[in-house]
C-alpha cells in the first residue's frame, strides 16, 4: 500500500495516461472541476480516454464561463454529464479527481480544463496519488468539501446528488482504508466555505514571504491583509509585466514603509497561471497552492450560506487549495528583482474591474419521466423566463419554444418526448425591451454515462466471496463494502441496454449479477431464481443454504456420529464467538446506510441501491441471524431488520417480474421475524413491528414463501430468531385477508372520534372542520394502517373555508386545496398525520403536474377516475 504526494507542475491529462500505462485497473469516477470550461478541448483529450478506462465523467464549471458554443459540443449529456455552479462570486476550484478501485488520484490546482489550463500555460498542481487501496488524510477532507459544496453554492439537486455519491464512494473506497506512510511533503486541504482562506495561514511573523498569482487586487487591499497578518521580514511579489494583472500604486501603498518588499519580474516565455502563497520559518518552506488569486474575494472572504441568487454585498468566490508543509521554494528565483516603490504602470482592464455575473443563469436540465425539468440559478427579478431548445446541438436557427417559467418560480416542467443531443437555453425579454440569453445547458443522463467495465464488461467485486469469509474476516468484509458501494447502480450489459430502447429501464439481469457478484454471492441475493444459471449449484432444498456449511467445510466428517449430543451440533454449526461482535457492526452499518439514503428524498430517491445490492446484503442479514450472531436475550437485531426493510421498500420501484417475487418474498421473512417479538397491528402492537407492517403490507400481501425458501433457515444456535415458510404463508395469508375492509374502517375511524361515508371510493369525513386539512391527514393515516393500498378522503370546511382532499399511498400524497393541486413525498417513518401537524413538507409536484399523479393511485385502487372526479366536484349539499 502506497501514497505519494508530488508537487510541482503537471496537467491532469497526464493522469490518465499514467493510470493506463501503470495499469491501475478500471476507473470508475473522473470528476473534473473549473472555473472557465472548454468541452469540445476535453472531448478530444479527456473524456474518450477516461470513458474508455470505464470511468463516468462529470464537468463542472462556473455558470457564466464557458469557452465553447453549444453547437461545437457533441457528447456532453450522451458521453459525460456536464453542469454549471453559481455563487456570489466566482464558481474557481479546479480539481480533477480519479477514483478507481485500488487507486485514486487527486489533482489540486489552478488550471482550468481549458487548452492554456491543460496545457499552454505554467501551472501549478499538487497531485495526492494513492495505490493498493492506501488513503491520505486528504481525501477524507476532500470527501467532506464534496459533500458540503452543494450547501454552499447553486447547482442542481441531480448534480449535488452525483458530488455527495462521489464523497461517498470516495469515503468507503480509500478514506477507511488503514493509514500508510506517506512520500512527499506533508499536505492539507483548504478551503473557503465557511471560512476565508487567510484564516488557514500563520497569524505570526515568518522570516519570509513570496507572492505570486496572475490577478491581483487593483487596490493592493489583500497584500495589505496578509502583510499585517503575518508580518514577514522579507517580502516578494513575481509578476509577468505583460500577462499578470496589477496595479503599481495599489501595490505600492500596501507594501509601503516596509524595508524589503521587492518585485520579481518573472519570465515571460509563457503565461504563468500558477498561484501561490508561500512563506519561511526558519529554514522550513510552507505553501499555499491552488486555486485562489491575490483578491480579496479569493482569499479574504468565505462563500459562506450564499447562492448567488439574491445575496448582496461583495463577491465571494469559491476556491479550492492545498497547504504543503516542508517544501522546496516554488517561485523562481530568476529574473530582474527592484524594489516596490520602484514598480510602475497597470495592467488592469476596465472589464477587470466591471466584470459581473450572468444575468440568467440555467443551471441545467433533466428527464424527469415523461417531463423536462429545468432549474434556473440567477434570473432577473419579477420577469418572467421562457425555455428554448434545440434538438440539433444548438445550431443557428434551430432553437424554439417549449414553455415559460413564471417570475415567482425556478424550476419548470414542460412536456418532453426525449431527444438526444438536445441543447436548452433560457430567454428573458427585459424591461428595457432587450433580450437576455443563458449559456446552454445540456441533458442529464446518468444512466447514459454510467460507469462501464473495461471493453464494455460488467464491473465486478474484486474477489468471488462466501458469507464465511464476510463474516469472519473484517478486511474482507471492508473490500465487499467497498464493492458494493461501487456496485450499489449495478451497470447493465451493452445488450440489454440497447434492449431497452431509447427511454427504457435496462435492469441488470440475474445473469448480469452473476458476473458481477460470482456464483455464491448471486445465489445468496436471488436464491431460487440463480438456480438455472450455469456454474451454479441448484437451490439447495427447503432447508436452505446456511452458513453452517461454510464454517464448517474444513472439518474432516461434517456428519455427527451417533448418539452424539444435538447441542453440541448446535454449537459446532454457530457463528464463532470470535467473530459475532464483528459481523453484527458491520451488518448493522450497512444496513443504516441502506435505510439513510432509502429515506432521503433528495440523493437516494435519485440514486437508489440496485435491488440485486439491496437483496445481497439483506440475505446476508438473514444468514447472520441463523448463525447467532446476536445472544438469545439481545433484541439488537430488530432495529437492523427495520432498516433493511426501509431499504427493500425503496428499491421496489419499476424492477422485473421475476426480482420483484424476490423481492416482495425476501420482505415477508423480515417482517416475518419483526412479527415473533410484538404485535403488527391493534392497541398492542409493537412500534417497530407496527411500522414494518404499514410499510410493508403490500408487498407482503404478494409475496409467496417458495421464493424466498433458502432464507427459511434452522437456527445455528439456540434462541436465534429464524422464520419458517410456514410463517411467511401465514403472514402473506393474514396480508390478503380483510373480510370487510369497509366495516374495518368504519370501526377505526369511530374508534378514533371521527365519523364518516364511504361513497365512490371516497371517504368523506362527517361534519365541518376549523381545519380540514388537518381532518384528511389524521383519516388517511388511520385508514392506510389497515390495509395496503390508496386511501383517498375529504374534508370539508367549516364558514367559507376551503374543503381538503387527500389521496394517500406511500410515498404518494396529493392534496387539492379549493382548486389548488399539490403533491408530496411522505416517506416511512413521518405519516401524513404527523406532517401537516407540524408543518407542510415541500412540494414535489403542483397544478396539473399533480393532479395527473391521481390517475396510477386511483388504477391502483381499482377506482373509476371519471366517477371520482366528478365526485369531488359535488358540494355536500348536491350530494
Amino acid at each position: 500500500m502506497t501514497t505519494a504526494v508530488h508537487t510541482g507542475y503537471a496537467s491532469p491529462v497526464s493522469l490518465l495516461g499514467d493510470w493506463e500505462n501503470d495499469g491501475k485497473g478500471p476507473l470508475r469516477e473522473f470528476l473534473v472541476l473549473g472555473y472557465t470550461t472548454d468541452l469540445p478541448f476535453l472531448e478530444a483529450v479527456a473524456v474518450p480516454r477516461a470513458r474508455a478506462l470505464g470511468a463516468r465523467v462529470a464537468i463542472l464549471g462556473d455558470a457564466g464561463h464557458a469557452l465553447h458554443e453549444a453547437v461545437d459540443v457533441r457528447l456532453a449529456g450522451r458521453g459525460y454529464l456536464h453542469g454549471v455552479a453559481s455563487c456570489h462570486g466566482a464558481f474557481h476550484p479546479k480539481l480533477a479527481l480519479l477514483l478507481g478501485d485500488d487507486a485514486c488520484r487527486v489533482a489540486i490546482g489552478s488550471g482550468n480544463p481549458t487548452p492554456s489550463g491543460w496545457g499552454a500555460n505554467d501551472e501549478l498542481w499538487t497531485v495526492v496519488a494513492t495505490d493498493d487501496g492506501a488513503s491520505h488524510p486528504l481525501l477524507a477532507d476532500l470527501a467532506d468539501w464534496l459533500d458540503s459544496l452543494p450547501d454552499a453554492v447553486a447547482m442542481t439537486p441531480w448534480w449535488a446528488d452525483h458530488l455527495r455519491h462521489l464523497a461517498e464512494l470516495l469515503t468507503v473506497l480509500h478514506c477507511e482504508a488503514p493509514p500508510t506512510d506517506t512520500e512527499g511533503p506533508e499536505v492539507e486541504l483548504a478551503h473557503n466555505l465557511w471560512t476565508p482562506l487567510i484564516d488557514r495561514l500563520p497569524e505570526r511573523p515568518v522570516d519570509e514571504l513570496r507572492l505570486y498569482a496572475p490577478f491581483v487586487d487593483p487596490s493592493g487591499e489583500l497584500l495589505r491583509l496578509l502583510r499585517e497578518r503575518m508580518s514577514p521580514a522579507d517580502i516578494t511579489l513575481g509578476i509577468q509585466r505583460r500577462w499578470s494583472r496589477y496595479d503599481s500604486d495599489g501595490v505600492r501603498r500596501a507594501f509601503e514603509g516596509h524595508p524589503a518588499a521587492r518585485v520579481r519580474e518573472l519570465a515571460e516565455t509563457r503565461t504563468r497561471h500558477g498561484k501561490l502563497v508561500e512563506w519561511r520559518v526558519g529554514d522550513t518552506w510552507h505553501a499555499l497552492t491552488g486555486s485562489p488569486n491575490l483578491t480579496r474575494a479569493a482569499l479574504a472572504r468565505a462563500v459562506g450560506d450564499a447562492t448567488g441568487t439574491t445575496a448582496e454585498g461583495p463577491a465571494r468566490n469559491c476556491e479550492l487549495a492545498v497547504i504543503a508543509h516542508d517544501t522546496a521554494p516554488l517561485l523562481p528565483d530568476v529574473g530582474p528583482v527592484r524594489p516596490v516603490r520602484e514598480l510602475t504602470g497597470s495592467t488592469v482592464t476596465p472589464q477587470d474591474a466591471t466584470e459581473r455575473p450572468p444575468a440568467l443563469v440555467l443551471l441545467g436540465v433533466r428527464e424527469h419521466g415523461l417531463l423536462l425539468e429545468a432549474v434556473l440559478g440567477r434570473r432577473p427579478a419579477g420577469q418572467e423566463v421562457t425555455v428554448e431548445i434545440s434538438t440539433d446541438g444548438g445550431a443557428p436557427g434551430s432553437w424554439h419554444p417549449i414553455g415559460p417559467i413564471p417570475a415567482d418560480r425556478d424550476t419548470g416542467t414542460f412536456p418532453w418526448t426525449g431527444a438526444p443531443g438536445a441543447a436548452v437555453r433560457a430567454r428573458c425579454l427585459l424591461a428595457d425591451g432587450t433580450y437576455v440569453e443563458s449559456a446552454a445547458a445540456f441533458l442529464y443522463d446518468p444512466e447514459g454515462c454510467a460507469p462501464r467495465g473495461a471493453a464494455g464488461t460488467v464491473p465486478r467485486l474484486s474477489g468471488d466471496h462466501t458469507a464465511d469469509e464476510l463474516f469472519r474476516d473484517p478486511a474482507a468484509a471492508r473490500r465487499f463494502e467497498q464493492d458494493v458501494t461501487r456496485l450499489r447502480e449495478l451497470v447493465v450489459t451493452d445488450a440489454a441496454a440497447r434492449a431497452a430502447g431509447p427511454g427504457g429501464a435496462a435492469h441488470a439481469t440475474v445473469a448480469d449479477c452473476l458476473r458481477a457478484l460470482g456464483p455464491a454471492l448471486t445465489e445468496l441475493a436471488f436464491g431460487p431464481l440463480a438456480s438455472d444459471l450455469p456454474r451454479l449449484p441448484q437451490a439447495p432444498a427447503a432447508r436452505g443454504w446456511r452458513i453452517s456449511e461454510y464454517l464448517a467445510a474444513d472439518a474432516e466428517d461434517e456428519t455427527p456420529e451417533a448418539g452424539q449430543d444435538p447441542e453440541a451440533e448446535e454449537d459446532a454449526s454457530a457463528l464463532p464467538d470470535s467473530a459475532r461482535e464483528q459481523a453484527r457492526a458491520w451488518i448493522a452499518g450497512l444496513a443504516r446506510r441502506l435505510a439513510a439514503e432509502a429515506g432521503d428524498d433528495t440523493a437516494a430517491r435519485a440514486r437508489p441501491w440496485s435491488v440485486p445490492t439491496t437483496l445481497l446484503v439483506t440475505a446476508l442479514h438473514l444468514q447472520l441471524l441463523a448463525a447467532g450472531a446476536w445472544d438469545e436475550n439481545d433484541y439488537g437485531w430488530r432495529p437492523v431488520t427495520a432498516d433493511l426493510l426501509h431499504a427493500l421498500d425503496a428499491a421496489d420501484d419499476d424492477v422485473p417480474d421475476e426480482q420483484r417475487q424476490r423481492l416482495d418474498a425476501v420482505t415477508a421473512v423480515c417482517v416475518s421475524l419483526l412479527g415473533l417479538h410484538g404485535d403488527l397491528e391493534g392497541p398492542d402492537a409493537d412500534p417497530l413491528a407496527a411500522a414494518a407492517w404499514s410499510l410493508a403490507r403490500t408487498a407482503v400481501a404478494r409475496a409467496e414463501p417458495e421464493h424466498a425458501a433458502d432464507l427459511c433457515l434452522p437456527p445455528g444456535r439456540r434462541g436465534a430468531p429464524v422464520a419458517t415458510e410456514a410463517d411467511v404463508e401465514a403472514l402473506a395469508k393474514r396480508a390478503r385477508d380483510v373480510p370487510d375492509p369497509v366495516a374495518e374502517a368504519h370501526r377505526a375511524l369511530e374508534a378514533a372520534h371521527v365519523g364518516a361515508t364511504y361513497e365512490n371510493g371516497v371517504w368523506e369525513l362527517a361534519g365541518e372542520f376549523s381545519n380540514p386539512q388537518a381532518a384528511c391527514a389524521k383519516a388517511v393515516t388511520l385508514l392506510a394502517a389497515l390495509r395496503p393500498g390508496p386511501v383517498l378522503a375529504r374534508a370539508h370546511a367549516r364558514g367559507t373555508g376551503v374543503p381538503c382532499f387527500m389521496a394517500w399511498s406511500r410515498p404518494l400524497l396529493i392534496r387539492q386545496r379549493g382548486r389548488q393541486w399539490t403533491a408530496f413525498r411522505i416517506t416511512a417513518p413521518a405519516t401524513p398525520l404527523a406532517t401537516f401537524q407540524s408543518a407542510a413538507p415541500r412540494p414535489t409536484a403542483q397544478g396539473d403536474e399533480a393532479r395527473r399523479g391521481l390517475g396510477p393511485l386511483l388504477d391502483e385502487a381499482g377506482l373509476d377516475p371519471v366517477s371520482v372526479f366528478l365526485h369531488l366536484q359535488q358540494s355536500p349539499a348536491a350530494r
